[in-house]
């Protein structure tokens, strides 16, 4: 992983074996991408506050928006 990148640089992710998700809080009702592993262990990968931040997310990992599994 690389500690720098330049302004549009994607970085790797390699997420083999896991699953893109969207994780909400029940009480806050903040929402966190990430993926989700076949043990059910979700790991963070960034804030989704709005609508464009979802589709950063789509963009940077080669994710579709249909593919996401969503969980509480």
């Amino acid at each position: 992983m690389r500690l720098f990148q330049r302004k549009g640089e994607t970085q790797d992710h390699t997420y083999d074996g896991q699953q893109p998700a969207m994780k909400s809080s029940i009480c806050t009702g903040e929402t966190v991408a990430g993926f989700l592993d076949d043990g059910g262990k979700f790991q963070e990968v960034m804030l989704i506050a709005q609508e464009s931040d979802l589709e950063l997310f789509c963009r940077k990992y080669g994710v579709e928006k249909e593919k996401i599994r969503h969980i509480f």
